[in-house]
């Protein structure tokens, strides 16, 4: 599986590297919830509130900012096995609810990408009982990951 980050955002830079290990760590694990679909491809991509509002206007019919949007696209003709998917995280939105939980930026990211790579596995959060299975199973991936050493510094410092 391929994995392609593509920074649309100027708050932070991010750590192209990092974030490509986590996104494959988080989406092996999903890929357990749904094996009979294999992915080719899954492409990140870090956005604003101003990138990620038009999408979810769009999409999703919301006319606001929010924090993660997934959309799995079908394979291509003749681009090989595998459906791809695309994940849009918000770091405007991680970085002012990191802030609030002590500085805790790379964690919130992380959650956000969990939280797509749950979506992308066919995971949905439509109901109370829903929310609470996708969470603790994206806390169990966390824990996963900071034991692993992937949790830290995915983001840089100031872009601007």
């Amino acid at each position: 599986m391929k994995i392609f980050v593509h920074n649309r955002q100027t708050k932070r830079r991010p750590n192209v590297r990092k974030l490509t290990a986590l996104a494959r760590f988080f989406m092996l694990r999903a890929g357990r919830l749904r094996p009979e679909c294999a992915w080719a491809g899954v492409s990140v991509v870090l956005t604003d509130d101003a990138g990620i509002t038009p999408v979810n206007r769009t999409f999703l019919d919301h006319a606001r900012a929010t924090d993660v949007i997934t959309f799995t696209l079908a394979p291509m003709p003749g681009g090989g096995a595998g459906a791809c998917g695309e994940i849009h995280l918000n770091v405007q939105r991680a970085l002012e609810e990191g802030a609030r939980a002590a500085g805790k930026v790379s964690d919130e990211l992380a959650l956000y990408l969990a939280h797509g790579c749950d979506h992308l596995a066919g995971a949905d959060d439509r109901t109370r009982a829903q929310r609470r299975r996708m969470r603790r199973r994206e806390l169990r991936w966390l824990a996963q990951a900071r034991r692993a050493g992937l949790m830290t510094e995915l983001l840089g410092r100031n872009a601007e």
